[in-house]
C-alpha cells in the first residue's frame, strides 16, 4: 500500500475498523472516499495513485449496491482514474451501465474490447452510447436520503477515531442536506439547560435535552453524551451556536474521561472554532434520519385518570353492596358447574 497523501491521510485509519460489531464500513468508506476525490476537477499524481489503489481494493470487497453508487458518481467525471473506470466497466451490468453510457475516459478500442469480452448486455449499452457534451462536474452530495445510508454515515462517524472524525466534519458542509437551524431564543434556552445539566453531572437530563432539541432517539442521544472522544458534543454545541466558553464548561463536567484532560478539552474547543455550523447541521440531519426520536404513547390526562379511579371505586362499592349468593349457587360457582 502506498503512503497516503495529505488529502487522504486521515481516512486511512478507518480501514482498520473493517467489521465492527457486525457493521461493515467498507461500502460507506468507498462512497465517502469517492466523494472526497470528486470535489476537485484535477488531482496531483500522488492523490490519483492513492485513490486508485484504495478504491480498487474496496471495490473488490463491497456489494453491488455500493459499486453501482460509485459507478454513477464517476460516470461523467472526466478525471476519473482509468484503472477504476475499466474495472467498473467490466462489472455486472447494473454497475457497468452508467460507465458504459457516459464515461469520457473510455476510448473506442476500450469499448470494442469490453463488448467482446463481457457479452450481449454490455454490448447493447455500448451501442446506445452517445458522445457526452463537455460540462463542468456536478456538485456531489455525500448524504443520500435513505435512512439506511444515514445510519451507515452516522455509525462511520461515531465509530471513527478523532482524526477521521475531523476529516468527515471538514467535508460535510459540501453536502446539500442540513438540519433546520433552531431559532436563536430557543437555541439559547436549550444551551442553558445543557450547561446546567452538565454542571450538575446529570447525564440523563443532558441526553434528554439533546433528544428533544434535535428529535433523535434516546439511545443515540445517550451515545453522543457518553462519547469518550468528545466530538459529538462539539457538534451539538456548534449546531446550537453555543459560545466556546459554554462548550468548555460542558466538556469539563459532562464526561469525566474528557474533563480530566485539559489538553483534550483545549483540542475540542479549538476544533469547535474550525468546523462550520453547516457541517454540524449536516451531521445532525444524518442523526435525525438515522435514528429519529420514538413517538411517545400519549398518557391519559389527570381528568381521565381521576374518572377511571372514580369508576373503579364505584364499581367496587356496587359489588360490595350486592347481596351474597345463596349457598347452593356459591357452591356451584366454585365447582365450575
Amino acid at each position: 500500500m502506498v503512503k497516503p497523501p495529505p488529502t487522504f491521510a486521515s481516512l486511512e485509519g478507518l480501514l482498520d475498523h473493517g467489521r465492527r460489531d457486525g457493521f461493515d464500513i467498507r461500502p460507506t468508506l468507498l462512497r465517502v472516499l469517492t466523494d472526497l476525490y470528486l470535489q476537485k476537477p484535477v488531482h496531483p499524481l500522488e492523490d490519483e495513485r492513492y485513490y486508485t489503489e484504495l478504491a480498487l481494493r474496496l471495490i473488490g470487497s463491497t456489494d453491488v449496491t455500493a459499486r453501482a453508487a460509485v459507478a454513477a458518481r464517476l460516470a461523467s467525471y472526466a478525471a476519473a482514474p482509468r484503472a477504476v473506470v475499466l474495472r467498473l466497466a467490466r462489472d455486472v451490468i447494473d454497475v457497468a451501465k452508467p460507465i458504459l453510457r457516459q464515461s469520457p475516459c473510455l476510448t473506442p478500442p476500450d469499448l470494442e474490447q469490453i463488448a467482446r469480452e463481457c457479452g450481449a448486455a454490455h454490448a447493447a449499452v455500448i451501442a446506445q452510447r452517445s458522445r457526452p457534451a463537455a460540462a463542468p462536474p456536478r456538485p456531489v452530495e455525500i448524504l443520500d436520503h435513505a435512512p439506511a445510508e444515514a445510519a451507515e454515515l452516522s455509525e462511520l462517524f461515531l465509530s471513527a477515531g478523532a482524526a477521521e472524525r475531523r476529516l468527515i466534519l471538514a467535508n460535510l458542509d459540501y453536502t446539500g442536506e442540513a438540519a433546520q437551524r433552531l431559532p436563536p431564543v430557543r437555541a439559547k434556552e436549550i444551551v442553558g439547560r445543557l450547561e446546567t445539566s452538565a454542571l450538575a453531572h446529570n447525564i440523563e437530563a443532558f441526553a434528554h435535552e439533546i433528544e428533544l432539541a434535535f428529535g433523535i432517539s434516546s439511545g443515540l442521544a445517550r451515545r453522543i453524551t457518553r462519547d469518550e472522544l468528545g466530538e459529538p458534543i462539539v457538534v451539538v454545541a456548534k449546531a446550537l451556536d453555543a459560545s466556546r466558553a459554554v462548550l468548555e464548561r460542558i466538556l469539563l463536567f459532562v464526561n469525566p474521561r474528557i474533563g480530566h484532560s485539559v489538553r483534550l478539552v483545549h483540542e475540542l474547543a479549538t476544533q469547535y472554532d474550525e468546523i462550520s455550523i453547516e457541517a454540524a447541521l449536516c451531521l445532525v440531519a444524518i442523526w435525525q434520519r438515522a435514528e429519529p426520536r420514538e413517538r411517545e404513547t400519549p398518557r391519559p390526562s389527570s381528568t381521565s385518570r381521576r374518572a377511571a379511579l372514580d369508576l373503579g371505586r364505584s364499581s367496587a362499592t356496587a359489588l360490595a353492596a350486592r347481596p351474597p349468593l345463596p349457598r347452593d349457587l356459591r357452591a356451584r360457582s366454585l365447582s365450575g358447574r
